[in-house]
């Protein structure tokens, strides 16, 4: 499915508020004027991802020999929970990805997508990259509430990326159980942990800094080295060092395991091929980092 932008002079908003954000930017309604056909036309705020189409791309990047699709558990209308195992499963040095904890929040999920991407490449560094570092994945976290059309919250009501410190709802335990077990079966760390969110501009909530996990300042010199890779961008950085009790997945990362962790809030209107490009100067400024300071770690 290939979706187009609406031409805006084919779009008028009627009693559009005066607020730059929220409700009260909202128009009260629109008028779209729109070509059809004897094709069918679908018309979304966004484009439509639901659990077929990201199973879809699971199970066409697992072709890859070095890639596994598994499922680590079940959603609360009994919907799998994928996920993607990139690189050798044995190593002691592994990173995690969530997105789509949050339904409607596509576009963290398209910037998700480029960065694993971009990290089971081809290229001499992603090669070099997945000896030191394995990749797990999960890349929808509630597939309930994406294919029910849910705002915010799974089948059992709740927010999960509220749910990190008490973990009430199956599919924040399912994450929660794996990541322990491979912390027991390998003797390992995670090293670094991102989770894929949308909102109205691109924002990296990070751990303070002046925290320090098991890759000190990984965070804070990773979003310099992608500001020096995109010319004229400058990130907007959200620290924060309250993180008990855990409640969101970065705390969660970083108290438990140690992973130097965030949860990156990628634009609703963010161009597409913006976060494309961001997605693979992001991934690719990571992996450098981390395979030079992997070298001193014992």
């Amino acid at each position: 499915m290939h979706w187009t932008a609406l031409d805006s002079l084919r779009y008028v908003e009627i009693g559009k508020g005066e607020k730059a954000f929220g409700p009260g930017s909202l128009p009260e309604k629109v008028k779209m004027r729109l070509e059809v056909g004897p094709d069918t036309l679908w018309v979304a705020g966004q484009e439509l991802e639901n659990s077929a189409r990201v199973n879809a791309w699971m199970d066409s990047i697992s072709q890859k020999k070095f890639v596994t699709k598994n499922t680590i558990g079940k959603s609360r209308e009994g919907r799998n929970l994928n996920l993607l195992s990139i690189g050798d499963t044995d190593s002691k040095n592994m990173i995690m990805i969530i997105s789509r904890q949050h339904p409607p929040e596509v576009t963290g999920y398209l910037t998700m997508k480029s960065f694993v991407e971009t990290l089971s490449s081809n290229t001499k560094l992603a090669k070099k990259f997945r000896k030191e570092f394995t990749i797990y994945v999960v890349p929808l976290m509630n597939p309930d509430g994406v294919d029910n059309g849910f705002w915010r919250h799974n089948t059992g009501g709740i927010d999960l990326n509220r749910d990190w410190a008490n973990f009430n709802q199956p599919e924040t335990s399912a994450v929660k159980d794996f990541m322990e077990g491979m912390v027991e079966k390998t003797q390992g760390k995670f090293y670094f942990g991102i989770d894929f969110h949308s909102t109205w501009d691109d924002i990296y909530y990070t751990v303070d800094p002046e925290l320090h996990g098991n890759m000190p300042n990984l965070v804070s010199t990773w979003l310099d080295g992608l500001k020096k890779r995109i010319e004229g961008y400058d990130p907007n950085i959200k620290p924060n060092g309250d993180l008990v009790p855990t409640t969101v997945s970065r705390n969660y990362f970083f108290v438990k395991h140690g992973a130097e962790a965030l949860v990156f809030e990628v634009g609703d209107n963010t161009p597409r091929d913006f976060l494309k490009e961001k997605a693979e100067k992001g991934a690719e400024a990571l992996m450098e980092i981390m395979l030079e300071r992997i070298k001193d770690i014992p």
